[in-house]
């Protein structure tokens, strides 16, 4: 990214023939910016404070938290009790741990860690009770006099009226994206209007176009107008302080307009110089997708900008909607590994519905709740309101509008880059047929680079912490099948649930929209915690478990008709097949009355390799499954996360395994795995995720390779010897 922009900068010096001091000047800013990168502080610890700072807040619709600050740093606080809001510019003292986000344990790209350094924060803080910290107030620094203004103004948002849009309106207003449902931005998402709800480039243009109407009416000199302007955007950006989009968009907005009372207008440079100042203050912001999406648009728009003025100001739109979604393809494809079917013809309607209905009447509803707020405009906002979020759910429910697309390898990225390039062009020209030809390359592309031309099976071991969850993909059938989901949720400062940090997004980032099967073991959370979530956010076939566990009445007390109909009673089944992938059902015609030991245990057939799985089984149904099955296994999911009430010696050497699986978390509570499971499976090789994080099985014919997240170094292929016995292991 820098590279780019010190050569468009460059390029732009070149065509303007700048002299030899400038071109000194702007490589210096160039290895000043490489400077700040590398050598930025990027050792984020834990650590215990023992005083900070209340800076601002962080809304949320039944919520607040706080933005703190210690000595120069950044955190963020989190109150557990919410008994009441500390006022900003206090000062409190007291125990305060500092949490940094553990390190990636699977193979997704969410990185913890670099998102607290591409927000500015040094770690997050929580607290069982803000309100006993003994806390004082201080003299207020400019930045929290804002702050001030700012909780002042959306507190008087708030009690405006008692509707939902009140938060729409102080999204659309201060760009607070915490106020979002996580179904709506599911639905923004899907047709791909989401950058409409949040404060970016579109809303400082059209705040500026109304700002230079209002004065233009009161016939002021252009140039002091423009000051006007200029003003007015700082302050805006002073009220929404702590996001980066407003300070990016706010940012380039003022630059272009100083830059428009020069007589030669450089806006390549100052909008490359804009880039570099961001990186300069913070070198991580080049990581952050709305950056990078940013400035791709903005160059587009910069540099195609002679080919479409000469059009009405309808077509430019249209046009600067296209170029907008084009030139942005293979930056949404690294970043969300999906592809929008009908982002663009949606944004071709609500970007002016945005722009000539929604905006207008924010900045209405603004000035309205500064003097006197009528209750029948309270009663035709609401009735908008309600109609706009209905339409946007009737569409995104009623289409499919994205498709997910795995992650790219390095050759695909760099041929859709240039497609993009190309499909902006003959788009800006109306070449029809060079457009569909494009289209047709940029989806062979896509289908290639899903393909698996090495592997046949994949099976992945995901680090959901204590619990179970693993991936079957059959890639020239593709099919998948998924056994078990992991537990329900972790304690975090926005109670996300576990699936979303770490099943969903390796699927999303394999490509995978629709789950052909999902196998429950039994019903303790650790296992199926998640199931429900995971059938909402992704089509699924059916869901097989046992309807017998002492936990299925219960458990399946509440679910909806069409959660219901997917289940299928494992004991019908004694063997079933997903594309090439065979299951035998290992069941007993007795079992203990406990979920444990009513575990759904199976063989799986992987081409020349089987994978025993066995749930959380204990001692005793491994000694029956011993008298009535061949157990002879190349990978053993090991028993209950490697308790010692499971792997018994005798079941251990029936299996014979010679790679076994523990899922268990990293320093869990259990201690597991216990030491004398280990010690009876040493002769195998062990790979557990609370050692290695995710664990991922390529098989291909004879051969299966194993990747570990957290140790490359002991990646490896092992060869299976066909010549031998029929079920002799690699």
């Amino acid at each position: 990214m820098g590279l780019f922009f010190y050569a468009i900068l460059l390029y732009s010096c070149y065509l303007k023939h700048c002299s030899l001091f400038f071109k000194f000047a702007l490589t210096a800013v160039a290895v000043l910016s490489a400077y700040v990168y590398y050598t930025a502080d990027n050792d984020l610890a834990e650590d215990t404070l023992h005083d900070i700072t209340i800076d601002g807040y962080k809304y949320y619709t039944d919520s607040i938290h706080y933005l703190v600050s210690n000595k120069g740093k950044k955190y963020e606080l989190y109150d557990e009790a919410q008994e009441a809001a500390i006022p900003i510019g206090y000062k409190c003292s007291g125990i305060l741990p500092v949490k940094i986000p553990s390190e990636q344990r699977n193979f997704i790209k969410k990185d913890g860690v670099q998102s607290l350094q591409i927000n500015e924060l040094s770690g997050r803080i929580y607290v069982d009770n803000a309100a006993a910290l003994n806390c004082l107030p201080a003299d207020l620094t400019l930045q929290q006099v804002f702050n001030k203004l700012r909780h002042s103004y959306m507190i008087k948002v708030l009690s405006a009226t008692e509707y939902d849009y009140k938060f729409d309106m102080l999204t659309l207003s201060v760009g607070n994206k915490n106020y979002i449902s996580s179904d709506f931005f599911d639905a923004l998402q899907k047709l791909g209007i989401y950058h409409l709800y949040v404060i970016s480039g579109t809303h400082v243009a059209f705040l500026s176009a109304v700002i230079f109407a209002v004065l233009k009416f009161f016939k002021l000199p252009l140039n002091t107008i423009k000051i006007l302007i200029i003003l007015s955007l700082i302050l805006f950006l002073c009220l929404n302080f702590f996001s980066p989009s407003v300070l990016r968009a706010v940012f380039m907005g003022v630059l272009l307009l100083i830059s428009s009372f020069f007589k030669k207008k450089p806006y390549l440079a100052i909008i490359s110089l804009s880039a570099i100042i961001q990186l300069l203050i913070n070198p991580y912001v080049m990581f952050h997708a709305g950056f990078q999406l940013s400035y791709v648009t903005t160059y587009f728009i910069l540099l195609t900008r002679p080919l479409f003025m000469q059009y009405s100001g309808f077509i430019q739109l249209i046009l600067v909607t296209v170029i907008s979604e084009l030139s942005t393809l293979a930056i949404i494809l690294i970043h969300f590994n999906e592809v929008s079917i009908s982002g663009l013809i949606l944004n071709i309607v609500f970007v002016p519905l945005f722009s000539f209905i929604i905006f207008p009447g924010i900045i209405i509803f603004n000035v309205l709740n500064l003097f006197y707020f009528p209750p029948f405009i309270d009663e035709i906002y609401q009735w908008i309101s309600t109609f706009i979020k209905c339409l946007i759910y009737l569409i995104a429910d009623n289409f499919k509008h994205r498709l997910p697309i795995k992650n790219l390898s390095v050759l695909s990225l760099i041929i859709l880059l240039f497609i993009t390039y190309r499909m902006t062009l003959h788009a800006l020209f109306f070449k029809f047929k060079k457009i569909a030809l494009s289209i047709l390359i940029f989806t062979a592309v896509l289908v290639i680079n899903h393909q698996e031309f090495n592997k046949q099976f994949t099976v992945t071991m995901v680090d959901v912490g204590q619990g179970d969850a693993f991936v079957i993909q059959d890639h020239r059938n593709y099919k998948t099948v998924l056994i078990d989901t992991g537990g329900e949720f972790q304690l975090d400062e926005n109670r996300i649930k576990l699936s979303e940090k770490t099943l969903l997004p390796y699927l999303k980032e394999q490509g995978i929209d629709f789950i052909d099967l999902i196998i429950i073991s039994h019903l303790d959370i650790d296992h199926s915690g998640e199931v429900i979530h995971v059938v909402n956010k992704k089509k699924t076939g059916n869901i097989i478990m046992n309807t017998q566990d002492v936990k299925f009445d219960e458990w399946a007390a509440e679910l909806e008709p069409e959660i219901r109909n997917m289940i299928v009673d494992s004991s019908q089944l004694d063997s079933f097949q997903t594309g090439d992938i065979q299951f035998s059902h290992l069941q007993l015609p007795e079992t203990e009355a406990d979920s444990n030991e009513q575990s759904v245990v199976l063989q799986v057939q992987l081409n020349r390799f089987s994978v025993l799985f066995t749930g959380d089984i204990g001692l005793s149904t491994e000694k029956n499954l011993i008298k009535h099955y061949n157990l002879k296994s190349d990978i053993l999911k090991v028993g209950h996360h490697g308790s010692d009430t499971s792997t018994g010696e005798e079941f251990k050497n029936e299996v014979n395994p010679v790679i076994s699986l523990i899922s268990a978390g990293e320093n869990n509570r259990y201690g597991h795995p216990h030491d004398s499971v280990t010690e009876r499976l040493r002769d195998t090789r062990i790979l557990g995720t609370n050692t290695l994080g995710m664990v991922e099985f390529s098989i291909n014919h004879d051969t299966i390779c194993i990747r570990a997240k957290l140790a490359p170094d002991q990646d490896e292929c092992l060869k299976k010897d066909i010549k031998k016995e029929p079920d002799s292991r690699p």
